[in-house]
Parts: C-alpha cells; structure tokens; sequence
C-alpha cells in the first residue's frame, strides 16, 4: 500500500512536467505562434479574465518553462522571453530563467530590451568612471589617480596649411 501511494505521488508530481514538455513540442510542431504555446504551456497560471490578463505563474513556473524549451531547442530561448514580456511576465524572471536554462545572459538582455524591458533591470550594471575620492584633477580612464597633461597642439606658429591654395 505504501508502495503505491508514493509511486502516485512521484507520477503526479512530475506529470505537470511531462505534460507541459509535450504541449511545447506539440505547439513546435503544429508551427503556432511563441505567445500562443507560451499561453497553452501556463494557462493554469496566465490566463486572460474580463479582458484583463491575470498573472499567477511562479518563478517555479517560469523556470521550467525555459528548461523544457532548452530541452527542445536552446535556440528558442529568446523568443519565449519575447512572448513572455508581450504576455505581462515579469521580465528579471524571464531573463534569469532562460540565463538558467543556457541562454547566453548578454543576448538574452538585450533580446528583454528590444522587447520593452527595462534595461536596468534586465541587464548588468556597466562601470562607469575611477573610484570616488582617489586622485584629483582630470585622470585617464583606468588610470585612477593619475593627472593627465593634455598634449600640445601644432607648433604655434599659426603656419598652417602647407602653402598650397585650394582649387576652389
């Protein structure tokens, strides 16, 4: 009896994964849109209600979205992180999980921005600048501390020009 009992909850558990595995691969092969086999593949979780779209997924949720689409094609990644912001999902979760699943993080930021996401949420935070309070005057860029003499310009002699007029 107990045999049983823990064999049907192992099935049950992981038959919402093999189920949604099956529903992305058979919406990969009937060609439907991105955001129509994401929708099919969440629709316990995203559905539309009274016109409005209602988001109940978990980050649980989105993460196993994008490891079954890596599992069918890594490729894809970026296109379901598409469909996902145009579906209203958050979109630091999407990146993250499609980075988890084996997306590239660079592509994968910027594939979030084109789609509207906010850059600074989606991407990494680039330098900018030495470190505060070390040196002064002007520095060279990554030579914190170091003042910079600009270089001389000509011969001052105001001789410019080389001699030859211009044909026009």
């Amino acid at each position: 009896m107990m045999r049983r009992t823990i064999i049907s909850l192992a099935v049950g558990i992981f038959l919402p994964f093999s189920a949604s595995y099956a529903d992305l691969s058979e919406g990969l092969a009937s060609n439907a849109s991105t955001i129509d086999i994401l929708s099919d593949a969440l629709a316990h979780c995203l559905y539309e209600e009274a016109d409005v779209v209602v988001n109940h997924c978990t980050t649980a949720d989105i993460d196993t979205l994008m490891s079954n689409v890596a599992a069918l094609n890594k490729n894809l990644l970026d296109s379901f992180v598409t469909a996902g912001i145009e579906s209203g999902l958050d979109p630091v979760v999407l990146v993250e999980a499609a980075i988890k699943a084996g997306a590239n993080p660079e592509l994968i930021a910027q594939t979030a921005i084109l789609a509207g996401a906010d850059p600074t949420d989606v991407a990494e935070a680039t330098a900018a600048g030495g470190t505060p309070g070390q040196g002064t005057g002007a520095t060279t860029p990554g030579q914190t501390g170091n003042a910079v003499s600009p270089p001389a310009f000509g011969n001052n002699t105001g001789s410019g020009g080389g001699g030859n007029p211009s044909p026009t």
